[in-house]
C-alpha cells in the first residue's frame, strides 16, 4: 500500500507544480505593467521556480538526511501556498516578485528529488512506466490550471487570483502526507539496492558526515567521467528544457500577439496541455513495450517540437495555432518522459545519486538561462515570435546530439 501513497504524492504534485508554472504566463503582461518593468526581469522570475527546484537538490538530499521525506515535503508545500498568498497581498515590485518567486522555487525544490527517489525507490524495475504515468498528470494540470488562474483573474483581479492560487497550492501539504518511506529488509542483496534508504540507516551513516562531505559528494562530476551517455543526456536535456521553458512562459503573448484574445491564447495552453496528456499515455506504453530509446525520446521529438514552434510563427488564426500547440505539448511530453525515465539506465548503481543531482542542476541552470534570454530577446525584438525563432534554431542545433545518443552504446559501466 505505501507504494501507492507514493504514487499518488507524485501524481499530485506534478498536477499543482507544471499547472501552477505554466499559469505564470497568463499574467506574464500584467505583471510586466503593473510593476513597471521588462519582460526579462518577469520572464527570469517566473523561472526561478522550475531552476531552483532542480538545482537545490543537492541541498534538498542533505536535508532529507535530517528531517527525513514527509516533513521536508510537507515544509515544501506550505512554502509554496504561502509565497503565492504573499504575492496577493504584498507584492508591489520588482524585487519582491524575484524574492516570492526565489521562495516557490525554494518550496518547490523541498519536494522534487524526495518524491522522484521516493518513487524510484518503490518500483524500482516498474520506475520509467511509473514515472511515466505520473507525468500524464503533469499536463494534465499544464491543461486545467492555466483556465481557472484566468477564470480567478477576470473574477477577482490580480492580487485575488494569487491569494486564490497560493490556497490551491496549500494542497501540496497533502503531498507530503502521503510520502511513505519504503523498510529494507535486514539483509540488502545488491539487486535490492534504492536510493531512498530506511531513516534510522540514513541517520546512523551520515552521523559522521560533515554537511561539507555530503554536499561535495553530492556535487561530484564522477558520472560525467565515467558514462559517456550520460554527458550526451545532460547536453539534450539541457537544451530541451531551455526550448520548453520558454515555450511554456511566452506562448499566452505569442497567441496575442498573433491578434488572439486573451481568453483564446489561454486556450492554447489548455491545447498544449491536452497533447501532452495523450502523449504521456503513449510514453507509458513505450516504456512498457521497452520501445523508449534515443530515436523515440530525442530524435523524433526535437524534430517535431521544433517544427510545431514554426508553426507558431507562421500560423495566425486560432486553429492553425491550436494544432501547432497540441503537436509541441505532444513532442515536448515524450521527450521529458524519454529523458528523465531512461536516465536512470545511464548511469552505474555507484553513481546514480549522483547523476541525479548533475541531471537537476543542469535542469535548473537551463530553466533560468531561458526566463532571461528569452525574456531580453522579447525586449529588444518587442515580440516573443522572435523567441520562438531562436528555440526553433536551438532545436535544429540539438537534433545531432540526439543522433549521436541514439547510435551511442547503450552498456552502463558498473564502477
Amino acid at each position: 500500500m505505501d507504494r501507492w501513497f507514493a504514487f499518488v504524492a507524485a501524481c499530485l504534485r506534478n498536477f499543482l507544480y507544471y499547472g501552477a508554472l505554466k499559469s505564470n504566463g497568463v499574467i506574464l503582461d500584467e505583471t510586466v505593467q503593473r510593476l513597471d518593468t521588462s519582460n526579462a526581469v518577469v520572464a527570469g522570475a517566473f523561472a526561478l521556480p522550475n531552476s531552483l527546484s532542480y538545482s537545490l537538490s543537492p541541498v534538498t538530499k542533505v536535508l532529507l538526511n535530517y528531517f527525513g521525506l514527509r516533513k521536508t515535503v510537507v515544509c515544501g508545500g506550505v512554502i509554496v501556498g504561502a509565497s503565492y498568498i504573499y504575492c496577493g497581498t504584498s507584492m508591489n515590485s520588482a524585487w519582491e516578485l524575484f524574492l516570492t518567486y526565489t521562495w516557490i522555487g525554494i518550496g518547490f525544490g523541498l519536494m522534487h528529488l524526495p518524491l522522484y527517489l521516493n518513487l524510484e525507490a518503490h518500483f524500482k524495475e516498474q520506475f520509467p512506466t511509473m514515472l511515466s504515468i505520473t507525468y500524464i498528470l503533469q499536463y494534465a494540470g499544464i491543461a486545467a490550471m492555466p483556465p481557472v488562474f484566468q477564470f480567478f483573474l477576470d473574477s477577482y483581479g490580480f492580487r485575488g487570483a494569487f491569494i486564490l492560487m497560493g490556497a490551491l497550492l496549500l494542497n501540496l501539504v497533502a503531498v507530503g502526507v502521503c510520502v511513505r518511506t519504503p523498510s529494507l529488509p535486514l539483509t540488502v542483496d545488491e539487486d535490492d539496492y534504492s536510493p531512498v534508504k530506511n531513516r534510522q540507516e540514513e541517520l546512523l551513516e551520515e552521523s559522521e558526515r560533515s554537511v561539507l562531505a555530503i554536499l561535495r559528494d553530492m556535487f561530484s562530476l564522477a558520472p560525467l567521467f565515467h558514462h559517456r551517455v550520460f554527458r550526451l543526456i545532460m547536453i539534450i536535456e539541457a537544451v530541451s528544457f531551455y526550448v520548453i521553458t520558454s515555450w511554456a512562459i511566452f506562448l499566452v503573448s505569442v497567441g496575442e500577439s498573433h491578434g488572439l484574445s486573451a481568453e483564446d491564447s489561454v486556450l492554447l495552453s489548455t491545447t498544449g496541455g491536452v497533447g501532452g496528456f495523450f502523449s504521456k499515455i503513449v510514453a507509458v506504453i513505450l516504456f512498457n513495450f521497452d520501445l523508449m530509446n534515443g530515436y523515440t525520446a530525442g530524435v523524433i521529438p526535437i524534430a517535431v517540437f521544433g517544427l510545431s514552434l514554426l508553426g507558431c510563427i507562421v500560423q495566425s488564426n486560432f486553429y492553425g495555432l491550436a494544432a501547432s500547440t497540441l503537436l509541441a505539448g505532444a513532442s515536448n511530453a515524450i521527450l521529458t518522459s524519454g529523458l528523465a525515465g531512461l536516465l536512470p539506465s545511464m548511469v552505474c548503481r555507484k553513481h546514480f545519486e549522483q547523476g541525479i543531482a548533475i541531471s537537476n542542476v543542469v535542469d535548473g541552470i537551463a530553466f533560468q538561462l531561458s526566463g532571461l534570454i528569452s525574456g531580453f530577446l522579447y525586449d529588444i525584438f518587442k515580440s516573443p515570435l522572435y523567441v520562438f525563432g531562436v528555440d526553433v534554431v536551438i532545436c535544429i542545433l540539438t537534433i545531432p546530439w540526439a543522433l549521436a545518443w541514439a547510435y551511442s552504446d547503450k552498456t552502463v559501466k558498473q564502477c
